[in-house]
């Protein structure tokens, strides 16, 4: 119960997140302990919702997460934020999987200002102690909740810290530096990994764990720390002796979920290791690879079955092979390894299981994985009879799999682009351009499907067959409109936009505040973008007519009435007329700067560019000297996702600069 009230809470704030404020307040001044303790689960499962929206592209996710900024940012203007409020801040972001902003960071400025002593290092014992002994038998809760204890600290000390951990001589600390080996930050990655190294050397690195080492490195990118991971082998190997016999391990069950709209796939296992049982979660997702993993412990066989039923009463699933199993597992390390994302810690604990060789690395686009499965040859000893007859059948799919309702796209970009059409057969056209944009996702994901079912027990043979057939047709190129399910999928994004404008739609007496986050949310302008986009008015070297600027803002919006688009207009123009009157000041645009992530910052250089583009007969080349040009040549690089923390630092008084040229 108390897990779906905070789900349900955080999906609130996901659709309208102007009580986020109160939250942020609460989380960093609390009344009592355990008023402190539900905001901050509030705020960070809010923060999870956020994060997966904006993995998604749905622009949700930056709008919450710029009124988190902005509330932490309201709060700094009254009085400073105590390092112990940036680490609570930091936490929070972490407990949702992400990195702390920059307001949740102690930086050595920071540090240096505290009233607390900083030339000691903490007690670790005083830390780490009281975590082992209530999650002793848990040690990847340990690396979770120690992790929570590390976010916002600088990577300097926070490296030191795990070094010192993974130092201590206990068998849990050693399995603490295999799940840092993962850790996003590189240089935790380099502080485990030299950990383990120096534990090898004195000889107290436990041979079972020593084992896993050669698997993990698989994992890793060429990089410093698996090059000290690569000693720590080395020394294992020169210790001779082979590991202390393991306890035999069994896969009892396996299922698999079919892929959602946003390729999340469920994976689910019933191990046991010697007397030990449990129920294996596992989380792969397109684009990222091994997304999550953990195993629930269980008392007994009974309990055991019974979990796993619970776990597949609430998803549709298909009992697969261990083969299938390992297989998704290896493409999903794969597709990470290629991306340059790390895979979740607690896979560390399912190579232990499964064993050494079963999770290597494997190609997984949608090639591999026909050619894994065999579609391509069965495919083509078919008639082009047959294999048109089973494109034909994805037409079905939507009422045979629970998973094809949530089929369908949902960005900002694409909203802004629907939103701009102006008729029926616009918006289906919007939708078509976005789609052959997406034609490798697509194939990606009916590839999946099609190796889920083929290991499926009890399924129609001819149901794999057909998502291999329209992911081979998707492929090679076979008109989109050709292919029944991506006009379902067309169709069901339309519907899908319509009633999200539904639900956002103004009514009598609502908050004209509340209706103006909703028509730019429904543009996909976050906060981000707008202040990018403001930004370059108040620079502007000559200034444009209003109907070039607002049109190039407002001109992707479809208004209720012409009373939401006078608030909106006016609400704009107001904005635009304060930040002109901050833009020659750098400390506020620091402030400014300082409350958008790394993608916030990149919205901001969206914005910035758009402006520019909709005004550029505004900007006469003999207005801009030699070092303007190269700024306006990085915002542009940051908008398409180039590295963008250098630009943060010239921005200020660049823009006071350019500003004041302009008065």
């Amino acid at each position: 119960m108390h897990a779906r009230l905070l789900r349900d809470g955080a999906r609130d704030l996901l659709r309208d997140p102007t009580g986020i404020a109160g939250i942020v307040a609460v989380v960093l001044d609390p009344a009592d302990e355990a008023s402190g303790k539900a905001a901050a689960s509030l705020l960070a499962s809010a923060l999870d919702e956020a994060r997966m929206a904006a993995e998604n592209d749905a622009p949700e996710g930056g709008a919450l997460l710029d009124a988190v900024a902005r509330a932490v940012t309201g709060w700094e203007a009254d009085r400073p934020l105590e390092p112990a409020q940036r680490l609570r801040l930091a936490q929070t972001h972490a407990r949702a999987g992400l990195a702390a902003p920059p307001f949740a960071r102690l930086t050595a400025d920071i540090m240096a200002k505290s009233e607390a002593p900083s030339g000691d290092m903490p007690d670790l014992g005083a830390l780490l102690d009281p975590i082992l002994e209530e999650m002793d038998d848990a040690p990847l809760q340990v690396h979770a909740a120690f992790s929570e204890l590390l976010a916002g600290l600088p990577p300097e000390l926070a490296g030191v810290l795990i070094s010192m951990t993974v130092g201590r001589p206990g068998k849990v600390e050693a399995r603490l530096g295999l799940y840092w080996l993962l850790d996003p930050n590189p240089d935790l990655r380099l502080a485990a990994a030299t950990a383990l190294l120096s534990r090898a050397e004195a000889g107290t690195l436990a041979p079972e764990l020593g084992a896993l080492l050669p698997t993990l490195r698989k994992w890793l990118p060429d990089d410093a720390a698996r090059a000290a991971l690569d000693g720590a082998i080395r020394r294992q190997m020169r210790r001779g002796g082979p590991p202390a016999a393991a306890p035999a391990s069994t896969l009892h069950r396996a299922a698999a979920s079919l892929p959602d709209g946003a390729g999340a796939q469920s994976l689910v296992a019933a191990l046991q290791t010697g007397s030990r049982r449990g129920v294996a979660m596992m989380m792969l997702k397109q684009g990222h690879g091994v997304k999550d993993t953990f195993v629930i412990p269980c008392t007994s066989a009974t309990e055991q079955k019974q979990t796993f039923v619970r776990i597949l009463d609430e998803i549709e699933t298909f009992d697969i092979s261990p083969d299938m199993l390992a297989g998704a597992l290896a493409r999903g390390l794969g597709e990470g390894l290629a991306s340059g994302r790390m895979p979740a810690p607690g896979i560390v604990d399912l190579a232990e299981i499964l064993g050494p060789d079963a999770l290597s690395p494997a190609v997984g686009d949608a090639e591999a994985i026909l050619e894994a499965i065999g579609a391509a040859g069965v495919l083509a000893d078919l008639s082009g009879t047959r294999r048109t007859a089973l494109l034909k059948a994805s037409a079905d799919w939507a009422d045979r799999f629970e998973q094809a309702d949530s089929w369908f796209e949902d960005t900002g970009a694409l909203r802004a682009a629907i939103a701009r059409a102006r008729t029926d057969k616009g918006r289906e056209t919007a939708v078509w351009k976005h789609l052959s944009t997406r034609r490798a996702w697509w194939a990606r994901q009916f590839a999946v499907c099609a190796a889920t079912l083929k290991s499926a027990a009890g399924v129609d043979p001819a149901l794999w067959l057909s998502f291999a057939a329209v992911a081979q047709a998707l492929l090679e190129g076979r008109s989109l409109k050709r292919i029944p399910i991506m006009t379902g999928i067309m169709a069901m994004t339309l519907e899908a936009d319509a009633a999200r404008d539904d639900a956002v739609a103004p009514i009598d007496g609502a908050d004209p505040a509340d209706e103006i986050a909703a028509l730019l949310a429904q543009a996909g302008i976050t906060d981000a973008y707008l202040h990018g986009y403001l930004t370059a008015l108040a620079i502007t070297p000559q200034e444009p007519s209003p109907q070039d600027w607002l049109g190039g803002l407002l001109g992707g919006i479809e208004f209720p009435g012409a009373g939401a688009l006078d608030r909106l207009m006016g609400f704009v123009v107001f904005q635009a007329n304060a930040l002109d009157e901050d833009a020659g000041d750098p400390e506020t645009t620091i402030r400014a700067l300082a409350t958008f992530d790394a993608d916030g910052l990149r919205h901001w250089a969206t914005g910035f560019d758009a402006l520019l583009t909709v005004t550029r007969r505004y900007w006469p080349a003999r207005s801009l000297a030699a070092d303007d040009k190269r700024v306006l040549q990085d915002i542009a690089r940051a908008a398409k996702g180039a590295e963008g923390e250098t630009l943060r630092r010239v921005l200020p008084s660049w823009v006071a600069q350019r500003h004041a040229l302009r008065k």
